[in-house]
């Protein structure tokens, strides 16, 4: 079972998910799409970052793992 709580003062999701009988909790940010990362949808970067590959769309903003 996955829970979706909305924290409305930083724009952030958590969504809690039970996996083998414990809790886990993962923080998602929201971004609109003029504003999201630089290195957003990029597997593989030239440079020491990593690209982000995980992420969700709900209710027009995009979520990134924070």
């Amino acid at each position: 079972m996955t829970i979706l709580r909305i924290n409305k003062d930083d724009n952030r999701i958590v969504l809690m998910t039970e996996y083998a009988g414990e809790e886990i909790y993962t923080a998602w940010r929201a971004y609109d799409l003029g504003n999201i990362p630089k290195n957003f949808g990029c597997n593989e970067f030239e440079t020491d970052t990593a690209g982000i590959g995980e992420w969700f769309n709900y209710k027009g903003l995009t979520y990134v793992r924070d």
